[in-house]
């Protein structure tokens, strides 16, 4: 695309406007010097020479814009255009060259910069490689420890005290997101659809609630110097998966909590066995039951009557005998197991009784209005139990009993059983019928957004707990609620997990510079270039008139995060466009229509573009054609892009306003980005981000440093004007 130039035409329109100013001046000065018969004599001469004193005035009229002409031609503009290309060659691409035009004098100038820069580049080429090869050793070192940390069996993530991810491996990107390639959902819906990135929130995997409950618990264990600062607890991954996940503190140099390194463990089949063991003990049980109470009856039978004589005796023998041999079959039959099949519970922890209290506490009256008052506790008591579910399991039975009984407010109290602690919910009134307890059982417990859909009893089963309700014997009128909960032996431990300590910088699956960041308190138009995360994406089209029935082909998107091009996170989607496809776009693009049989229409794969490109600042080249066409859909998706908007060609045009060209092409080569794959929406994406990078110097050289600076510079080019 090139854009006609009118600042030669306006510097001839300037000259003549002078040139008519002080020819005006020159009139009334001689006018008010003459006499009425020398200015007589001057007008007779005008008119009887009038011809030749017009052609004698075009003539240098026409000398006079060649000489401008000249001058702006061989002066202005190559020097307007030389500082535009050193800037170019300082910036962002050192091994451009200004390309001789203007006067001898001007050529002979690029001549010398082009001497400078290649003195200049062959010295930084020069340290780089002395840099290279001090960093050679140390990089295989750090190479060595990535490709170790991304395929380790069990899944690995960092995320800072925001909850944006820093880190992650391949493994934990399958348990979490599944396979690579996702089909979009046949519903269209967005929560479908899980994105693993650098710079992401890590809330679309974890509930929100329950990290800021884990960092809680972290920064008391820290405060208190526990050797076992780390945390577990339990979400659910990709492909119905549920995960035990590990957190451990990462603490910065000043030894403060600044984020999380979670491990992930696969816990679908561990699970599934621990449910198949308690039926087969419950069957256990209820078949010992029967039979003890059979053997227990025939020896009572035979301590009662000592002289009973010997064929009953003999038949009581068999009794036992058969009930005997029924409980060893009972054993065989339910308990026979794969002894290298790990029988784990639910990831319990250690923690004060004391402080879960105090966090019910609190949980019930934000939650559920419910004033929970706590009986004083005589000396410490220690229970192991998953603090986040078991408070979900409180917090359920009180919305519970507040629908049942319309409950304000409760009492809550500890009582040492032995090997367990008694955790009481008291009230005033009759206690809960026991077939309403068991309705409550057998209820699904929904963990909000985490898709858990456990039954009140399965919960209760996994962390090694039960519940009763009961009448008070001692406070008449007043009935409770008891769950008894696991005492904790308190032992120093014999081996602990060192806490992470912040470490230098790795490559591409992940960023530690994103623990200094800090979520910005100014709006995001305030922020540096440099401090955003982008998505950059491209679109391929059935042609140029999106108003007039063209259709979106194909969509590819690629991230940006800390000024880094992360090629692994990309978005990449064939459409179906529900028309023909005509042979001249097929000629560009290259997606033929044997290809998109079988592809999900727009309004399938919008919504999760739309997820891919939450909170980020999109950057497109020639944006405006891409987001009318997003723009025609929203009616038809119900999805509106509202991400602000960057457009490569108009910040082309900020840093190079006296260049004309600034289609793809032209800008790459002036800014020695390679395209691959022109015309695919990843190709070109990919094209447009590495353009992208190196145009955020140059802005910056030229003082745009923020987004707010950045729309409002591209407002001003003659190219915003451009609609679809």
């Amino acid at each position: 695309m090139k854009l006609p130039r009118s600042k030669f035409w306006g510097a001839v329109g300037l000259s003549f406007v002078t040139l008519i100013i002080i020819l005006t001046i020159f009139a009334v000065w001689f006018k008010t010097q003459l006499t009425s018969d020398e200015l007589n004599f001057i007008s007779h001469l005008l008119r009887r020479f009038v011809g030749p004193i017009v052609i004698l005035s075009l003539l240098l009229a026409a000398v006079c814009i060649w000489a401008v002409e000249a001058l702006y031609r061989n002066y202005i503009r190559p020097i307007r255009k030389i500082t535009e290309k050193v800037s170019l060659i300082n910036t962002t691409n050192p091994s451009y060259r200004v390309p001789g035009e203007g006067a001898g004098e001007i050529r002979l100038l690029c001549d010398r910069i082009n001497e400078a820069a290649q003195r200049h580049e062959n010295l930084a080429k020069h340290v780089e490689a002395k840099v290279q090869l001090a960093k050679s050793e140390s990089e295989q070192e750090k190479n060595t420890l990535a490709a170790i940390v991304a395929e380790l069996p069990e899944g690995v993530m960092i995320c800072n005290e925001e909850g944006r991810i820093l880190l992650y491996n391949n493994r934990a990107k399958h348990l979490l997101a599944g396979g690579a390639h996702r089909e979009p959902d046949p519903s269209g819906s967005p929560e479908a659809e899980r994105y693993i990135g650098l710079g992401r929130s890590i809330f679309g995997i974890i509930d929100k609630d329950l990290l800021a409950h884990i960092l809680d618990q972290l920064t008391e264990k820290l405060q208190q110097n526990d050797p076992q600062a780390v945390s577990y607890f339990v979400v659910p991954g990709a492909d119905d998966r549920l995960l035990r996940v590990e957190a451990v503190p990462v603490l910065n140099k000043g030894q403060q909590l600044s984020g999380l390194v979670l491990i992930f463990y696969d816990i679908t089949r561990q699970l599934a066995t621990d449910s198949g063991l308690n039926l087969a003990l419950q069957a256990v049980a209820r078949g010992f039951r029967a039979s003890l109470a059979g053997i227990r009856s025939a020896i009572e039978t035979i301590i009662a009557y000592p002289q009973m004589d010997l064929d009953q005796l003999e038949k009581f023998k068999i009794i036992i005998h058969r009930e005997s041999i029924r409980m060893g079959e009972l054993l065989e039959s339910n308990l026979s197991f794969d002894a290298k099949i790990g029988i784990n519970q639910w990831p319990l922890t250690t923690i004060s009784a004391e402080n879960l209290t105090e966090l019910l506490k609190a949980r019930s009256h934000e939650k559920l209005q419910v004033q929970i008052r706590l009986e004083d506790i005589r000396e410490p008591l220690w229970v192991k139990v998953d603090s986040y579910s078991f408070l979900r399991v409180l917090l359920f039975l009180i919305g519970k009993l507040k629908a049942l009984i319309g409950i304000e407010a409760l009492t809550c109290r500890l009582t040492e059983l032995d090997w367990y602690v008694g955790l009481d919910l008291m009230w005033s009134g009759a206690p809960i019928k026991i077939e309403t307890l068991r309705e409550w059982e057998q209820a699904p417990l929904v963990f909000e957004q985490e898709g858990m859909s456990l039954t009140l009893r399965e919960i209760i089963d996994h962390l090694g707990s039960d519940i009763g309700s009961y009448g008070s014997k001692r406070l008449k009128g007043t009935s409770y609620l008891r769950l008894f909960l696991p005492v904790a032996e308190i032992f120093e431990p014999e081996e602990v997990r060192p806490l992470a300590i912040l470490p230098e910088s790795r490559p591409e699956y992940y960023d530690f510079d994103l623990f200094d960041r800090t979520e910005q308190v100014a709006e995001l138009e305030n922020q540096l270039l440099t401090e955003l995360t982008y998505t950059v994406f491209d679109m391929e089209t059935t042609g140029l008139n999106p108003s007039e029935g063209d259709e979106i082909l194909s969509i590819g998107a690629i991230r940006i995060v800390n000024c880094r091009l992360l090629r692994e996170e990309r978005y990449e989607q064939l459409v179906d466009p529900s028309r023909t496809v005509p042979w001249e776009s097929v000629q560009i693009h290259g997606i033929h229509p044997e290809m998109l049989i079988g592809q999900p229409t727009i309004d399938k794969v919008l919504p999760g573009f739309q997820q891919f490109v939450e909170n980020t600042i999109l950057v497109a080249h020639n944006a405006a054609f891409d987001m009318r066409f997003l723009q025609m859909k929203e009616e038809q998706t119900a999805v509106k892009i509202i991400n602000p908007v960057l457009d490569t060609l108009l910040l082309s045009a900020v840093v190079h306003p006296s260049h004309s060209n600034h289609d793809l092409e032209a800008i790459a080569q002036r800014l020695g980005v390679r395209i691959l794959g022109r015309h695919t929406a990843v190709g070109d994406a990919l094209a447009t981000a590495e353009m992208f990078l190196k145009l955020l110097p140059l802005l910056a050289h030229n003082g745009i440093y923020t987004l707010k600076d950045a729309l409002a510079a591209s407002q001003k080019t003659y190219y915003a004007r451009i609609k679809f």
